[in-house]
């Protein structure tokens, strides 16, 4: 059955007996969008998500309100699109953005669970880009960070051994030079 999740529990039975019970879990449940980005440029905002791999996937609809708001304009795409631009909306004023699948499974139409929502301000002054996993993002430039700063400090040794070698070669030729003099 579709939408539903399964718990299926699993033991083998040999010679020495019964042994112990698995849970096995499997889901029917639709994907949903989990990293909704809203970019802020100067004169627009650019609205990103990752497509959703499921072959009865037939349109995505962006959902947007002002926070006050109680109704939200829609949006439908088609498929193949995963961003789109829309004109700077009001400025100084705060906005929800979340996107989800529709699916036709069997000519009946279904729609995901919404993606988180993202809430951003359109200011007049400065672009900025939200995101509907901010917190994720942040941990994922501290890991890139250090893997960078790792990749110098490995460089910097590697590099102080050369000079070292070389130089200890250097030391080591010139006494024996003045030795065959």
């Amino acid at each position: 059955t579709s939408f539903t999740n399964y718990t299926i529990g699993v033991r083998a039975h040999t010679i020495a007996g019964p042994g112990e019970w698995i849970d096995i879990q499997a889901s029917t449940l639709l994907p949903v969008i989990k990293d909704l980005i809203v970019e802020i440029l100067e004169d627009i905002v650019i609205i990103n998500w990752t497509p959703l791999n499921h072959t009865e996937l037939t349109s995505y609809v962006l959902e947007y309100k002002q926070t006050n708001e109680q109704i939200f304009q829609t949006i439908i795409l088609p498929v193949s699109v995963v961003s789109i631009g829309l004109p700077i909306l009001q400025h100084d004023i705060e906005y929800v953005f979340q996107v989800y699948g529709v699916f036709t499974i069997n000519n009946v139409e279904y729609e995901s669970e919404r993606s988180p929502p993202v809430t951003v301000t359109i200011n007049s002054s400065s672009p900025s880009t939200s995101s509907s996993n901010d917190s994720q993002t942040g941990s994922t430039s501290l890991v890139v960070g250090i893997a960078v700063l790792s990749i110098i400090v490995i460089t910097s040794i590697v590099v102080n051994i050369i000079f070292i070698v070389i130089l200890l070669k250097i030391l080591i030729k010139k006494p024996k030079e003045k030795e065959r003099s």
